[in-house]
């Protein structure tokens, strides 16, 4: 039984439709992001059979080809759920995707990348149409309401986030998130990482949460929190492999006059960021982060629309050596445009001039909350 009212995913119709018995879907996302509800919702009429990692007995179904290939018979769907925890995984939907003669509709979930696994996309290459969940975008949201409504409501969305427990039940956002944060944002670090130290883990993760925004260096991050350069780095790459945060490159054509080698990093979620801040669920009006938190959001928000349309696009920030900066630039089959994030729309001129003189055929977009409905809906 699902636990809420359902709100249609954007891939929801693309995910049913893909049937196709020489591929298995595989759903990648962060944890308690709904990717079991949307499965759950997409099969509801047709009868399926659930496997999961959390369960040792279909641990020990799925070690088994003779336990595992007659239920591609005996059910129209199958659905393999944490899948991060099944040893051998990518060589399990190899083998069931070889042996399914039936046309089966095969769904496989995973809250990490699953090449901590055991390398799901190497071992099962050309059997997997993956797609990724993310927590609900605003054009989910609008769909279900309004963009009237979701205008009307951003500055709860700017603090907490987006996932489907905060927006079915705001008024227990706060717990929710603190919850999450507490007991399960780390989960699948520490039960599928060679994890030596936890305290070090979370203190880089409040770290980059009360750095959101700003240029990191993993030079200077190490020499402040005492933890290894390529301690960082690697920590980095997990909390990416299980959708906590995302590493923003930067972006330069002339290395001369801007900074070449400089990242940002920004949280999948605002509501696990502010969780992890002091003060980060208090009211819009009384912040000093309100700028970080509403390029955090604009950010997540185009990364969404860009994941479920498969465009392909590459995102950046840009900055000179002389701090002139514009906070996206987007790259989609070679065409450019560029977003500086106001919470109201006012223009930064002197950066905005100098990226508009290094890249004059480049579009530059205000994006701020009174137009995030139009950058969206393009």
């Amino acid at each position: 039984m699902l636990s809420f009212k359902y709100i249609p995913r954007q891939i929801e119709d693309v995910l049913a439709k893909k049937k196709r018995s020489n591929r298995a879907e595989v759903l990648f996302g962060p944890r308690q992001v709904g990717k079991s509800t949307l499965l759950e919702h997409i099969v509801k009429d047709q009868g399926a059979h659930y496997l999961t990692g959390d369960d040792e007995n279909d641990i020990k179904v799925l070690s088994d080809p003779s336990s595992y290939l007659p239920l591609l018979k005996d059910y129209p769907n199958l659905v393999i759920d944490e899948a991060q925890y099944i040893p051998g995984i990518g060589r399990v939907i190899k083998r069931m995707v070889d042996n399914n003669d039936s046309g089966c509709h095969i769904f496989v979930t995973g809250s990490s990348s699953l090449d901590l696994a055991g390398g799901v996309v190497e071992s099962a290459a050309g059997r997997i149409n993956s797609f990724n969940l993310w927590p609900f975008s605003l054009e989910e949201l609008a769909q279900e309401t309004s963009w009237l409504e979701v205008k009307r409501t951003i500055n709860d969305r700017m603090i907490y986030g987006c996932y489907p427990a905060v927006i079915n039940e705001p008024q227990y956002a706060r717990e929710y998130l603190i919850d999450f944060v507490g007991s399960i944002l780390y989960k699948d670090l520490f039960n599928l990482a060679e994890m030596r130290k936890p305290t070090d883990l979370r203190k880089l993760v409040t770290y980059l949460a009360y750095n959101v925004g700003s240029e990191i260096k993993y030079a200077t991050v190490s020499s402040e929190l005492g933890i290894s350069s390529k301690t960082i780095e690697r920590y980095v790459d997990l909390l990416q492999s299980c959708f906590i945060i995302k590493v923003v490159p930067s972006f330069s054509r002339n290395p001369q006059s801007e900074i070449k080698l400089g990242k940002k990093i920004y949280f999948i979620d605002n509501g696990v960021r502010n969780a992890l801040i002091s003060g980060g669920f208090n009211p819009i009006a009384t912040r000093t982060d309100v700028g970080a938190l509403w390029e955090n959001f604009f950010y997540t928000e185009r990364l969404k629309k860009h994941s479920y349309l498969k465009t392909g696009t590459e995102i950046y920030f840009w900055r000179t050596r002389f701090l002139q900066e514009m906070d996206f630039v987007e790259i989609t089959d070679g065409q450019m445009v560029a977003f500086e994030c106001k919470v109201t729309p006012r223009v930064r001129g002197k950066s905005i001039r100098a990226f508009r003189n290094a890249y004059p055929d480049c579009p530059i977009k205000v994006a701020s909350p009174e137009n995030i409905d139009k950058l969206l809906s393009e």
